[in-house]
């Protein structure tokens, strides 16, 4: 009964829907319908790669073959097909292909659905990346040439690599990998393009048949390959007068230089004068700095004289130029690639190898010339590089040390390096004696690299030698130095600070076996310090355990410590030495280090100021840079936060490696110097693989396989993936030019004819051992400095 009851409740309800039901039997059928999906609904492809996109048609009442095409111009580079291309299914695939010289940018591939008098777009994003990959891509100013019979065209031919060192191979061929036709010859200049740019000429016989040749030009470097097609259309040769220019193609000009070269002028029923000119490739006027005369510069005949000349300042790199002639309406020109390059210079005495790394990023070794080093630099950022390696042998350890420098022109041109002995002659031995008239003092000997702190109050055993007071400096290399000694005041508080008030100087000092000196701190050779000055750190870190003070150095002599603070990084009090005791060209240095070890890693940081004489000075830290190691495929990578630079003057990170044991009784040192210029924004760096070199007169130069000796490079240079590595991290600031500060940090004697008055050195660096077994950092047993200073300017 109350189902019957709910049933007639509803009944207005379901008779309404009946109704509805009934007159959608007679109702016409819906229109037609057509809709393109894309899965997935975006495409992004790095150039030289590939993808594939899955078209799916949504059809509504169409039964039937649909169409599938692409609409409007495809972006240069790409091309595309959909497979099947007409189909009564509804799916489809889109395949799009990227070449190496795509336009890189956003796109919008219009794919259009065909059925009947039905039809409907859809886009699909697609987005062209540069690769990553290791690649050379080509392009061509004029992709449809067409030449004369007897004449010649030029065409420029752009090389890009992407990722990739090493010269490239260029040749012209049929697209089907045959040799030119007859009739047809072609050469590039340069025929092995370290640049980006070479000038293809493509000449054509009287003979030549008219009509198309499918060409392409092919890229080689090493197992690379890669090809660019084109048509070229040989046309008829005309009755009507003409003329053609010709010159080496390839030009070179030092800047700071001038340079001739002939043009001849090759005239076909043409009489008259001809006007010559040059200027850009574009036809605008030449490059400010680059000055051009011809004589004549209006010809009747077939020759003139192309004078070029280069200022001392005009940028250096590749200028495409033309060489433009003109008689009445008729004009004919020839390509010209002008290199604008200078030269960078190296003295490397001892070396055992040196290569170079020049235009095309590759390491090449370099034969000396005269006993020095010479290398082309022809790129617009002025960059280049050497590598060093120095050998010696030590007590039956061999030592390999392999020196690294990346820099610019404008910061060194010439570098004076000199290899330590190959075979150690120096002998060393202990020098000790007793400290007169110390009254309790503590006091600073120094002689060479060797030097003692004097603590009266100690009584222990070591040094066996002298009793104390008295002083003991062990491994003294033998030769002539100055013998100095400082003696300072009881510190106050105890621990704290350490104030110098008298000095002695023992000047020419030989040392040629084991001896005793004793030296008294009134006698004559001594003398009181006189005046106080103030020198302020700012910016110190309230952790470290600092080491302040101020030297005084010479020519000829090692660090002479006038004031010491071992716990107080951030202010010291001093006095000098009077000026009847200094020699012409000494200099004050006031320097200060931060030592810390944090999450078992060294991290420390320098500051040095030169000054000329004694006065009040502050100094502050540069900001200390995060800087890590990585392992890649047997390659170490050293990566570093952004780095701010306080001040001005040349900058320049350097990386030290050392392994130990590298082979018995062989241990190998690694020091990389990047330039600031060099590095640009890069804040990641992967140690250069020297072994990717080529050898002298190699042609083509074909990388070889890394850590092979067919370029002269040893294994043993190479850093090893199962070795503990110790590592430091430095950046550096100098006020000096690197062409000065360079040869000055790789000296072993302090450096003579530079004069280092306003001397200013600021560094941040960190340091550690580093098991790149395990890939973790370890303590290190003991503190090191930047090392970027010579023994005789770094900390104690």
């Amino acid at each position: 009964m109350h189902s019957l009851q709910g049933l007639f409740r509803f009944w207005p309800h379901l008779s309404t829907l009946l109704l509805l039901v009934l007159a959608g039997c007679t109702r016409p059928a819906p229109e037609p319908t057509l809709q393109i999906n894309f899965s997935p609904d975006h495409l992004r492809l790095v150039l030289g790669g590939a993808g594939e996109v899955n078209i799916t048609l949504v059809r509504q009442n169409l039964p039937g073959l649909a169409e599938l095409r692409l609409i409007n111009p495809l972006p240069e580079g790409i091309t595309a097909s959909i497979t099947p291309s007409s189909t009564t299914g509804n799916t489809a695939t889109l395949r799009i292909q990227a070449s190496s010289h795509a336009t890189v940018g956003s796109f919008n591939l219009r794919v259009q659905a065909v059925q009947g008098s039905i039809s409907v777009t859809s886009e699909l994003p697609l987005q062209i990346e540069p690769s990553q990959q290791p690649d050379l891509q080509l392009s061509l100013n004029n992709p449809t040439p067409s030449i004369r019979q007897g004449q010649y065209a030029d065409l420029l031919v752009d090389v890009r690599r992407i990722n990739l060192e090493g010269t490239v191979v260029l040749a012209l061929e049929q697209q089907n990998g045959a040799p030119l036709p007859s009739g047809l010859s072609a050469t590039f200049s340069p025929t092995l393009p370290n640049s980006t740019v070479s000038i293809l000429r493509i000449s054509v016989a009287s003979t030549a048949s008219t009509g198309p040749y499918p060409l392409r030009i092919k890229a080689t470097l090493g197992s690379l390959e890669r090809t660019l097609d084109f048509p070229l259309t040989v046309l008829e040769a005309l009755p009507e007068p003409d003329f053609q220019l010709n010159l080496t193609q390839h030009l070179s000009l030092q800047r700071g230089t001038t340079s001739s070269e002939s043009i001849a002028i090759t005239r076909i029923n043409l009489s008259g004068p001809i006007a010559l000119s040059l200027e850009r490739f574009d036809g605008t006027p030449l490059p400010t700095g680059i000055r051009a005369t011809f004589a004549p510069a209006e010809t009747e005949g077939t020759l003139s004289t192309l004078t070029i000349s280069a200022a001392p300042d005009v940028p250096l790199g590749d200028y495409v130029l033309r060489v433009r002639g003109v008689q009445g309406a008729l004009e004919r020109t020839a390509l010209v690639l002008l290199n604008v390059f200078d030269q960078a210079g190296l003295t490397a005495n001892g070396a055992v190898w040196v290569a170079a790394q020049g235009d095309s990023g590759a390491w090449q070794v370099v034969p000396p010339t005269a006993g020095s080093y010479h290398l082309r630099i022809g790129n617009a950022a002025e960059r280049y590089g050497w590598a060093v390696v120095c050998s010696k042998t030590e007590a039956g350890l061999t030592t390999h040390q392999v020196n690294v420098y990346q820099l610019t022109l404008s910061e060194v041109r010439r570098l004076d390096l000199s290899c330590p002995p190959s075979t150690s002659s120096d002998a060393f031995s202990d020098l000790s004696g007793q400290l007169n008239n110390l009254g309790g003092h503590y006091a600073q000997v120094a002689f060479g690299t060797a030097s003692d702190f004097v603590d009266p109050a100690r009584t222990g055993s070591f040094p066996p030698t002298p009793a104390y007071p008295g002083y003991l400096l062990q491994g003294a290399r033998h030769g002539t130095a100055d013998l100095m000694a400082v003696r300072y005041l009881p510190p106050t508080p105890p621990g704290t600070h350490f104030q110098a008030d008298r000095a002695l100087f023992q000047r020419n000092f030989t040392l040629s076996g084991r001896q005793t000196l004793d030296l008294d701190m009134q006698g004559s050779a001594s003398f009181a310090l006189e005046g106080t000055y103030k020198a302020t750190l700012t910016n110190p870190d309230p952790s470290a355990q600092g080491l302040s003070y101020l030297a005084y150095l010479t020519p000829t002599t090692q660090t002479l410590y006038l004031a010491d603070s071992q716990q107080d990084a951030a202010n010291l009090t001093y006095r000098a030495i009077p000026d009847n005791r200094r020699k012409p060209n000494e200099f004050y240095v006031f320097n200060a280090r931060e030592t810390t070890f944090s999450n078992l890693s060294l991290r420390s940081r320098q500051v040095l100021r030169a000054i000329a004489s004694p006065q009040d000075l502050s100094a502050s830290f540069l900001s200390l840079p995060e800087a890590r190691l990585r392992l890649e495929n047997n390659r170490f990578q050293a990566s570093w936060s952004p780095y701010s630079w306080s001040g001005s003057g040349s900058q320049l990170f350097s990386l030290q490696l050392e392994q130990l044991a590298v082979a018995p009784n062989t241990n190998l040192a690694w020091h990389l110097h990047l330039s600031r210029r060099w590095v640009g924004g890069i804040t990641s760096y992967p140690i250069p693989n020297l072994a990717h070199s080529c050898a002298a007169g190699q042609s083509p130069c074909a990388p070889a396989p890394s850590n092979t000796p067919a370029n002269g490079w040893q294994s043993t240079w190479s850093l090893r993936d199962n070795l503990e590595l110790d590592w430091s991290f430095s950046a550096v600031q100098v006020s000096l030019p690197l062409a000065d500060w360079l040869p000055l940090a790789q000296s072993t004697l302090p450096p003579a004819g530079h004069n280092l008055d306003g001397f200013s050195f600021d560094a941040a660096s960190a340091g550690g051992i580093y098991n790149v077994s395990s890939l973790s950092a370890q303590r290190q047993a003991q503190a090191k400095g930047p090392r970027l200073l010579p023994f005789w300017l770094s900390p104690r």
